[in-house]
């Protein structure tokens, strides 16, 4: 009996956990032809007690960098959005989103070093 209910916690929180994934895909504002993207994913991870994430800089359909990153999400005053931002040494993205965004299409700031580039991102679903 104790075995059947330990089973059954750890498969929910192994759910939970997964649910609490998302990844972004990106494409450069200045790119037309979609030759470099962006791919940012995030979870929750317990053992830092926070969310983390990686930014994959993806040329040609080949992962060229992956930087891991900090993420933040910053509410704003009018209680309908926040600021979505991963964050590393020498890189940053960033977004403004709505509570409410669903699957659409939003902005984004991409800053390495201190080249900045727009980005239109948006999340993936199953």
């Amino acid at each position: 009996m104790n075995r059947k209910v330990l089973f059954v916690i750890l498969l929910l929180t192994s759910f939970a956990q997964a649910q609490e994934s998302s990844v972004y895909t990106c494409r450069f504002e200045n790119d037309p032809h979609g030759f470099s993207s962006v791919r940012m994913k995030k979870y929750f991870d317990e053992h830092e007690n926070m969310e983390l994430g990686k930014v994959d800089l993806i040329q040609n359909f080949i992962v060229v960098e992956s930087t891991p990153t900090k993420v933040y999400q910053i509410p704003l005053l009018d209680n309908q959005s926040y600021v979505q931002l991963w964050n590393s040494a020498n890189l940053r993205v960033d977004a403004q989103l709505l509570y409410s965004q669903g699957n659409k299409e939003f902005r984004a700031n991409y800053v390495k070093n201190s080249e900045k580039q727009k980005l239109i991102c948006v999340e993936l679903r199953n």
